[in-house]
């Protein structure tokens, strides 16, 4: 008999059973048996809600019965209601706790959950267990694998997939998850074997040639690399093409088809580099920067290539020339791709509103938990509304955190753009009315030029979200101060700078500190050790950076150094670093991430803030010296190495800016030596914050305000882009 036959009649028995069992239910109610065989039999004929009410009968008459509780958690399991699951699963193993099936059951629904850590405790309770068949332990040991992955426990993980593979040596998936592995590893070779035949089979085939791509690209086969790719982009989009690579599209929205990204194996090299520089793996950092220019040569004819990207070539110690030619590249291919549709939408620009109002529009993808939003939280709010009407443009939906949820109430509208190509976002800007501009993103993830590009205001201004030039002549000015950029830097950029009389960088006056009580034991930080901190993320933690960092605990015995840490490898690489350098990697410390409001109570129990030198600490420096920790900088030649230096003259400590890492080193170690020197600086610090420009956000928006009808003064009298200052009131 033919299988579909066969599958016919099996169809047409259970519908007679059904109907069997439903009548004899009507007859003898209160007999269990008959609830469960109907239960069993509309699951499988595919009847879940039905299935799961019979079940719902039986239990109300043995609901102590183990096995009638697995029956039911499996349904609901399979049918998406997880939290009824784990909770039938829990009453069966509170009888029979050593249950094989149900501890696999409560695993899977603990992950199904997303309660991950649960989840992984529960998987490794079912595998110490010697009555898991074969395939429940393989079942076990491959979630167990991919949750590890996603914990970032990469080498937990492999251990795992190869105690499956053991028992499954043909399974494919798991041996293109063994690849993926060796992948975030960095084991580009051990990456290779199994991928040939995995990619034979259709469904794996993108993911496997993406692992063998990515694997060859960083070995630097890069010609074998590019004839996958090639092959790749031919067959697949790039939001394809994007998860293959693991790439976060959880902010996809429907781009116009211009510069869509490209993957290529230079750039593929260089976002493995780029990764691991974000946990601070510095092994192929010199290398790499003595042969950058031939690796990005790729987006002077492609323009958007993953690896590339400009907010990345900021983390590199790097000319603001060079930066200037490789932003130019990305904007002039823009420009190239936007000229034909802009000439299609015809927007009209705005004209001076009736009410003699300035309309001025934010764009991002930020208005979050994120660190412009901590700074620019309360701008929103103290603009004055008789001369402005405020529009924030969002990228993204809101994340329901209070920075989202104040921002979005104080602006006039909030318009979510999140969901509409780049000339939708472009026609409704338009059609909004908006005078100015205003790109709070500029490269950084999520922003998007392109609508800038295709010029929905008449003036356009770059602002807070990107320390660099974009390299567009869309963007005419940016929002800058003497410090970031001085006059010799203005022909690194593209935009013309307006300067505030203080700083560029807003901060938020009313920004809460948690009052807990925590202490130096609390945080696991020793109680009469000097304290050196930084709470930069990893990417900022350059070789030279760290290196000087050493230097200075080598010269002040006792103390320590406190580290924010994103994860146990970049931990891992630090202490490697600290004790090659001689230094006993136990005396670095590391803090996990927190609620702002409690993250900011915690730095109190710092002595001294450390600035990282090539991309300098921003909303984490106004974050210290708000709590009043003092901060140590080195004042660099580009945008992003002044930034502190900017925020340590507008506080009133310009003595804690240094121009040379000699110097840098000595004024560490004399702080560290001279604690009543220290001490009347944190006072000072403690009195300037309530005084001193930095924090008196009001008076900042004025400027600020000022600066754009100075700007729109400058669109109405057809004056040419050039240099503008605020005075300062």
């Amino acid at each position: 008999m033919q299988p579909d036959a066969r599958a016919a009649l099996r169809r047409a028995w259970l519908k007679q059973e059904k109907a069997r069992c439903e009548q004899l239910g009507q007859t003898r109610p209160d007999d269990a048996s008959i609830w469960r065989k109907l239960g069993n039999t509309c699951w499988e004929l595919g009847e879940a809600e039905q299935s799961l009410i019979a079940l719902d009968r039986a239990l109300v008459l043995q609901p102590e019965d183990p096995s009638l509780l697995l029956d039911y958690a499996t349904i609901c399991l399979a049918s998406d209601r997880f939290e009824p699951a784990l909770s039938a699963v829990e009453r069966a193993l509170a009888i029979q706790p050593d249950d094989c099936d149900g501890l696999l059951l409560r695993a899977d629904a603990l992950r199904l959950l997303g309660r991950l850590a649960g989840a992984l405790a529960a998987y490794e309770r079912a595998l110490d267990l010697s009555g898991l068949s074969a395939s429940q332990r393989l079942h076990a040991l491959s979630h167990q694998a991919v949750l590890l992955v996603r914990q970032q426990a990469y080498e937990p993980a492999l251990v795992a997939v190869d105690q499956a593979l053991r028992l499954a040596p043909d399974d494919s998936q798991l041996t293109l998850l063994r690849s993926s592995i060796f992948i975030k590893l960095r084991r580009w070779e051990e990456a290779l074997p199994g991928l040939e035949q995995v990619a034979t089979i259709p469904e794996l085939n993108l993911g496997a040639l993406a692992n063998k791509a990515w694997a060859l690209a960083a070995l630097e086969r890069f010609e074998e690399a590019e004839s996958i790719l090639n092959e790749l982009h031919v067959r697949h989009d790039w939001q394809r093409l994007g998860l293959a690579f693991g790439e976060d599209l959880s902010h996809w929205m429907p781009f116009d088809d211009f510069l869509p990204k490209r993957y290529t194996a230079r750039g593929l090299y260089l976002y493995s580099f780029f990764n691991a520089l974000a946990e601070c793996d510095w092994r192929d950092y010199e290398a790499t920067l003595a042969r950058l220019d031939g690796l990005i040569g790729e987006i002077w004819r492609y323009g958007r290539v993953v690896g590339t990207e400009q907010h990345r070539l900021l983390h590199l110690p790097l000319a603001p020339e060079f930066l200037l030619k490789t932003a130019k590249a990305r904007a002039e291919i823009m420009e190239k791709f936007a000229t034909p549709l802009r000439r299609q939408l015809t927007l009209v620009h705005a004209e001076p509103a009736a009410d003699g109002r300035l309309r001025i529009g934010y764009v991002s993808g930020d208005f979050r938990d994120h660190a412009t939003a901590h700074l620019a939280r309360k701008l929103f709010r103290a603009h004055d509304r008789h001369r402005f009407e405020i529009i924030g443009y969002t990228l993204r939906p809101g994340d329901e955190s209070v920075y989202w949820r104040d921002i979005s109430r104080t602006c006039d509208r909030m318009v979510d753009l999140s969901q509409s190509s780049n000339c939708e976002a472009a026609r409704r800007i338009a059609a909004d009315g908006v005078h100015i501009l205003v790109d709070l993103h500029g490269y950084t993830k999520y922003g998007r030029q392109e609508i800038f590009a295709l010029r929905p205001a008449p003036v356009q201004v770059s602002f807070l979200g990107y320390p660099g030039t974009l390299g567009g002549d869309y963007i005419s000015h940016v929002i800058a101060d003497e410090v970031v950029l001085p006059e010799d830097l203005q022909t690194c950029f593209s935009e013309q700078p307006v300067y505030l009389p203080d700083c560029y960088q807003i901060n938020d006056d009313e920004q809460p500190i948690a009052n807990t009580g925590t202490t130096r034991a609390d945080q696991g930080l020793p109680d009469e050790a000097f304290v050196y901190a930084s709470f930069n993320t990893g990417y900022k933690i350059e070789p030279s950076t760290f290196a000087s960092w050493m230097k200075i605990l080598e010269q002040t015995p006792g103390s320590v150094l406190w580290l924010l840490a994103d994860g146990q490898r970049m931990i891992y690489y630090l202490r490697r670093a600290a004790s090659e350098r001689g230094i006993d990697p136990e005396r670095l410390f590391f803090a996990t991430r927190l609620p702002k409001p409690e993250h900011l109570e915690r730095q109190r129990l710092a002595d001294l803030y450390l600035d990282t030198f090539v991309v300098n600490a921003h909303t984490t420096a106004s974050d210290a010296l708000w709590v009043g920790l003092p901060v140590l900088t080195l004042c660099g030649r580009t945008f992003q190495a002044r930034v502190c230096a900017s925020v340590l003259h507008a506080i009133g400590l310009p003595e804690l800016v240094t121009y040379t890492m000699a110097d840098y080193e000595a004024l560490a170690v004399a702080l560290a030596k001279d604690r009543p020197r220290l001490a009347e600086l944190r006072e000072r610090l403690h009195t300037n914050r309530l005084v001193c420009t930095l924090f008196d956000t009001e008076r900042y928006v004025r400027h600020l305000e000022h600066a754009y009808e100075m700007l729109w003064r400058e669109r109405r009298t057809r004056q040419p882009a050039r240099p503008l200052w605020v005075v300062g009131s």
